[in-house]
């Protein structure tokens, strides 16, 4: 059996570390390509990279030969809290987006259970959230009061420089050529979040199939500002 246990929503393949454009993140990166603390709390702002690093942190445990699991709850806040039971018994457990299902009675309490149930098993928790768990929405006051108990990780965006830099590297996989100048007008006129940026990437890479062109200003104008 795969060590990676199927739970809805698949990896992607290329949300890894190897791809992942840390900048002044290298020491978050670092914490979690070798876990060493038991809970690790990540938080930054929406489109700074945290889906990518969790999903990278659960690909690379299954290359180590461990049990690994990623939730997103953004998709699951629906669904039942059935679906942790057991959770404790795997090795490496990546929940994303905390703030989905804070003021929802029945997660917090599942939650909350699940940090009590993995650590005697010496599993790692990492948890994600757009805000620090100072100031998170959770109302459970023993919950909160785990989220606080890990190693809390800023992320935080990337500089103009290390953004083309991964827009470029988008870019190459899909098979295009973006220049300095073409992705600093895409900077200057879009928001930065790589959310936005990736969605962004992928009209243009439809738009120059299509037209059988190149990435250029004028091109980027007529797809995305006509």
């Amino acid at each position: 059996m795969h060590p990676q246990m199927p739970l809805l929503l698949k990896l992607r393949e290329d949300f890894n570390f190897g791809n992942f454009i840390a900048g002044d993140n290298q020491l978050i990166l670092d914490s979690l390509e070798k876990p060493s603390e038991p809970f690790v709390f990540l938080w930054g702002d929406k489109g700074t990279g945290k889906t990518h690093l969790l999903q990278a942190a659960c690909q690379h445990q299954t290359q180590q030969g461990k049990t690994a699991a990623y939730l997103a709850l953004k998709e699951l806040s629906n669904t039942s809290t059935q679906l942790l039971a057991g959770m404790e018994h795997i090795d490496f457990v990546c929940i994303d987006d905390i703030d989905a299902v804070s003021e929802q009675v029945d997660w917090e309490e599942a939650l909350f259970n699940l940090f009590n149930q993995i650590k005697p098993l010496g599993g790692h928790l990492v948890i994600s959230s757009n805000t620090s768990p100072k100031h998170s929405s959770v109302k459970l006051k023993d919950l909160r009061s785990r989220l606080n108990s890990g190693l809390p990780l800023n992320l935080h965006a990337l500089n103009d420089e290390n953004t083309i830099k991964a827009l470029q590297i988008r870019a190459k996989k899909l098979g295009l050529e973006l220049n300095q100048d073409v992705a600093r007008f895409i900077l200057t006129r879009f928001p930065r979040d790589l959310n936005t940026l990736w969605g962004l990437i992928n009209q243009l890479d439809s738009a120059s199939l299509a037209a059988q062109r190149k990435l250029t200003i004028p091109f980027v104008k007529l797809t995305l500002l006509s």
